[in-house]
């Protein structure tokens, strides 16, 4: 009737799911097609073949029901050729930020399109027939669920990436593995489903003639983001986290990293003159109490020195950044510093007295785009993405090594950074709360800021 283009194997599956049971509860990976879909094919079949039934439609965002999912449906609606002949009735709602989005058949016959934030305005809709869809499943908080609960709906299908480990829509997805074990008929059941990116019918093919996740876009991911990390896992892996937020660096990396193998790999790579820039990066303390700076020098293969210590305040560290600089021929444009507060503010005037001019002012909470929450968040990730054996450096296989050598404290140092946590946003990749991570961990992460640090260009560059 719609005259689209035939639903791939995936969507069948989904389509057969929601037929068969009460509630449906599909975590997946990007580019599958959920919205052409759901927006597109589901809800226009579902009023064409109810008369007077209705289908509500919420998300976390109205701007993203306007701008995705009724753009689907409006796309499916003026391509019906039954619809153009005046043989389907049919008014759609205009613009992308209305609230709500509305496709109506009749008065009362129709589709709502809501966000979460508005979630008081779904109440009273009622229909014999009533679906209810919520995209990006993971971003709506319990609150909503209980609120569609009332609804007494007909049918209800949550789909979107696993980015959280627990809520409303983490609990729909357990309730269906159970209602599997435990032989609940499917007009009662939850009906889970796990669909990854990889499981894309153009997964193998160079690029996809419609937008199917494919090849190329798999592998931009892996390298982008790295095949370790959270985005990488909920965003084509389709995995959901086990915790509220999870370690960033794996253990058997920073296993590798002050390993002899990595050691003399560094070395060669350095003898052959093919370990890149030098850069420094200091994470600066007050000099009072237990507060210190720690001064990190490193190239492309791994950490060249370490300095740690009160240094007596922002003049002393200030020398101690001109000291390294000498030695290890550090140009003061690659010599970035912690600029945050008074402290930074006296770094600031202490580094020219020190004849440091041109160093970068490094501010961990700056917002830094939209897939990290800060640039202290985007260090972090490009240090572990540095790390990680598998990850891609400009496009290729990471062939380099990476070596942190032995140090007084390196049992401090490997502590930090295996204690490193973060968790997805939304889209976005959020380091936890430097407060948090103190305490967690009894101490200021100075070291592991450092480090982090050092990594600014790489996650200014992406």
């Amino acid at each position: 009737m719609l005259c689209r283009s035939p639903c791939h194997e995936i969507q069948k599956r989904w389509a057969k799911a929601l037929v068969d049971h009460y509630t449906v509860a599909i975590e997946t990976g990007n580019a599958l097609g959920k919205d052409w879909f759901f927006g597109g094919c589901i809800v226009p079949w579902w009023l064409y073949t109810r008369p007077h039934s209705l289908v509500v439609v919420t998300g976390p965002s109205q701007t993203l029901l306007g701008s995705v999912t009724w753009k689907e449906l409006r796309r499916s609606i003026e391509g019906c050729p039954f619809v153009k002949a005046g043989l389907l009735p049919a008014r759609l709602t205009g613009g992308i930020k209305a609230s709500p989005q509305v496709l109506e058949v009749k008065p009362g016959w129709q589709a709502l399109g809501f966000s979460t934030t508005t979630i008081e305005r779904m109440s009273g809709q009622h229909a014999e027939n009533l679906l209810v869809l919520v995209g990006e499943a993971s971003g709506v908080e319990d609150h909503v669920w209980d609120a569609l609960d009332g609804l007494k709906y007909t049918k209800l299908v949550g789909y979107g990436n696993p980015i959280r480990p627990v809520g409303g829509f983490v609990n729909l997805c357990l309730r269906g593995e159970a209602d599997e074990r435990n032989g609940v008929p499917a007009s009662q059941a939850v009906k889970y489903i796990n669909t990854p990116s990889t499981d894309s019918p153009h997964a193998g093919l160079e690029k996809s003639p419609v937008g199917l996740a494919d090849k190329t876009w798999i592998e931009a991911m892996a390298r982008k983001w790295g095949r370790a990390s959270l985005w990488f896992k909920a965003h084509v892996l389709a995995i959901r986290p086990k915790l509220s937020s999870e370690i960033l660096i794996q253990p058997e990396w920073l296993e590798l990293a002050i390993s002899s193998a990595a050691e003399a790999s560094a070395a060669a790579w350095r003898k052959a003159r093919k370990a890149g820039r030098r850069r420094i990066a200091c994470d600066v303390g007050e000099g009072v109490g237990n507060a210190r700076s720690v001064v990190v020098v490193r190239d492309d293969v791994g950490i060249l020195e370490v300095r740690a210590d009160a240094f007596g305040g922002a003049h002393e560290t200030a020398g101690v950044i001109a000291e390294l600089m000498h030695k290890w021929s550090v140009e003061a444009c690659d010599v970035s510093y912690d600029a945050a507060g008074t402290t930074g503010a006296k770094m600031k005037n202490a580094l020219p007295a020190k004849h440091v001019v041109g160093a970068v002012p490094y501010f961990g909470g700056r917002n830094l785009g939209k897939r990290f929450g800060n640039m202290r968040s985007a260090t972090a990730a490009a240090f572990a993405r540095r790390l990680d054996p598998d990850s891609y450096i400009d496009g290729k296989p990471n062939d380099r090594p990476f070596h942190i050598p032995s140090h007084p404290e390196l049992d401090a140092i490997l502590d930090e950074l295996r204690e490193l946590r973060g968790q997805l946003k939304g889209d976005r990749y959020c380091l936890e709360d430097k407060a948090d991570f103190m305490e967690r961990l009894g101490r200021s992460p100075d070291f592991a800021d450092a480090f982090t640090q050092s990594f600014r260009e790489e996650a200014i560059l992406g």
